[in-house]
């Protein structure tokens, strides 16, 4: 009998600390979860956190200018921004793990790309400048430069490629630099002209005094006035040269370009009839006023015409349309600012544009049609686009040109508008 309640105090005993065993148990989970809820509470915290810092980094790399560009140790697109979006008109599902080379066609990042030379060259600043097609209708030139990403134990993590569309930049560079050379060319122009001029005073003279020696009738005499038509020429093409390189003021009146250029047109049908060249005017309806000197500007369109008939000796179609629109270009706004006492963004603009089915121009060839008696034809003085593109300039306008050998030329000639209240 007592043996067998000293086992069942035992027993007790033991149940006892298993019932202490348990409720520390039971306390510890319970610290436990209470632990775990303030690191999931921490977790939850850290990764709102993050997320926002993400977010405040993305809205960052979203509102940069330029484009940015992030790539694997590849090449393959991890991140494209808004501004690389714009410049390169590629959709960001469209650019994302596509190889950079590969999507803009040009060597953006040296090859090959896991070389230790590539690597080398990326970390010291690849720099590139390409032309890049965006779409049919339009190039760009864009200037790229790269920064490799590296971790804080130098461990190679992506490269960033930095973005830029620099053709306003290049075409008002391309610009400073022609009218740099007009400034130069004006220069020895008139130097030029100088040093003719007086030897050819002297020998006018001696002409005039030769003719008294000889009969009105005779081969010398005869000989004589081929010398004198001779130097009245070459005086004239002087007169012509000094005019050229002059700045002179203009009188500009208030006109109706649709009425010059109509008047221009129905002019010049006979003599495109005879070259078997088709003439279509297209003018929106009303009056287009700018302040302007109508001799000049029909002068601008006979130069444009001309040149539109050398460039179709087989005939073809010429195009000649007036527009009244808004301009928003940066380009023509940039090339326009200087006449403008305040930055605009816009401007009321006459637009008209010479189109031809022509044989075009090469890149070289189009880049040079404004310098001074730069000309491809062995009869050409070189003068006409010169003197049209000064003269849009007098007009507060500006001149444009595009062209493509074998798919004819597009000149598109920009006046400022005037509106009511003018």
């Amino acid at each position: 009998m007592d043996k067998h309640i000293e086992i069942t105090d035992a027993q007790l005993r033991e149940k006892e600390l298993l019932s202490q065993a348990f409720k520390a148990f039971d306390t510890s989970i319970k610290k436990l979860r209470g632990y775990q809820a303030k690191l999931e509470e921490r977790v939850g915290a850290l990764t709102t956190e993050l997320h926002h810092k993400n977010q405040e980094l993305t809205n960052v790399l979203q509102s940069l200018s330029n484009g940015l560009v992030v790539t694997d140790l590849t090449g393959h697109i991890r991140t494209f921004n808004r501004a690389a979006i714009s410049i390169t008109g590629i959709p960001e599902e469209q650019a994302l793990q596509k190889n950079i080379n590969d999507l803009m066609n040009f060597e953006v990042l040296p090859t090959p790309i896991e070389d230790e030379n590539s690597i080398e060259k990326i970390s010291e600043g690849y720099q590139q400048e390409f032309k890049y097609k965006k779409n049919i209708d339009s190039q760009a030139i864009i200037s790229s430069s790269t920064t490799l990403m590296e971790s804080d134990e130098k461990e190679k993590q992506g490269i960033i490629i930095n973005l830029s569309d620099i053709t306003a930049l290049k075409k008002l560079e391309e610009e400073a630099e022609r009218r740099n050379r007009l400034t130069a060319m004006g220069e020895i122009a008139m130097q030029v002209a100088h040093e003719i001029r007086n030897p050819l005073g002297s020998i006018k003279l001696f002409v005039s005094m030769m003719k008294k020696d000889f009969d009105e009738d005779s081969a010398e005499m005869e000989l004589m006035q081929h010398i004198s038509s001779a130097i009245q020429s070459m005086n004239h093409i002087i007169s012509n040269l000094l005019e050229y390189t002059k700045p002179k003021p203009i009188a500009l009146d208030r006109i109706d370009v649709n009425s010059i250029l109509s008047e221009f047109v129905e002019f010049s049908r006979f003599f495109a009839e005879q070259q078997e060249i088709e003439i279509n005017l297209k003018i929106e309806p009303g009056d287009a006023l700018t302040n302007g000197n109508a001799q000049l500007i029909n002068q601008v369109f006979h130069n444009l015409f001309i040149n539109a008939c050398q460039s179709m000796p087989e005939g073809g179609n010429l195009n000649i349309e007036i527009l009244k629109q808004v301009e928003a270009d940066p380009l023509v706004l940039e090339r326009l600012k200087n006449y403008f006492a305040t930055e605009k963004k816009s401007i009321n603009a006459i637009k008209i544009i010479f189109r031809d089915s022509g044989k075009g121009m090469s890149e070289d060839v189009r880049k040079k049609i404004f310098d001074p008696f730069f000309t491809t034809r062995e009869q050409g003085t070189g003068l006409g686009m010169s003197i049209a593109h000064k003269t849009m300039a007098s007009h507060k306008g500006t001149i444009l040109i595009e062209s493509e050998q074998n798919k004819g030329t597009q000149v598109t000639l920009i006046f400022p508008r005037l509106t009511e209240g003018y």
